[in-house]
């Protein structure tokens, strides 16, 4: 599990900076000791597509700190992870190094616990796809 250094930086749709690696590069430039809370439901919520939580996630590799995860709704409310949301968080889980803290997010019963930390970690397994000639 890491420490964290300095203040953790967060990405979120209601926060202005740390959507994209340029602003975050700026920060890391003034704040040189800050770690990276990465919370990739709102990286989802912000891009769909996960180009730019590949960005990051690239950029930031060495200062993640954690790493929170849920389904964010269109409220920008935690929810427990959908289907679609293992798929597209999977597309960036091998960027994420061991031993980061991951904090888990999501609503959910106190019966739907075990079935969430089971998608939880579907969600962040890379498993590389077999390619012809491998």
């Amino acid at each position: 599990m890491g420490t964290l250094r300095g203040p953790p930086l967060y990405r979120d749709k209601h926060k202005p900076i740390g959507q994209t690696v340029s602003p975050l590069a700026e920060t890391f430039r003034l704040l040189p000791n800050a770690s990276l809370c990465f919370d990739i439901g709102h990286a989802r919520q912000v891009d769909p597509t996960m180009s730019e939580a590949t960005a990051i996630l690239q950029f930031c590799r060495g200062r993640l700190g954690q790493i929170h995860i849920s389904e964010v709704n269109s409220q920008s409310k935690h929810d427990a992870l959908s289907f679609e949301s293992v798929l597209a968080f999977r597309k960036v889980s091998h960027l994420i190094p061991e031993g980061v803290a991951v904090i888990v997010e999501s609503r959910v019963t106190a019966e739907e616990v075990e079935e969430e930390i089971q998608d939880v970690s579907k969600a962040l397994t890379y498993e590389r796809l077999a390619v012809a000639g491998d």
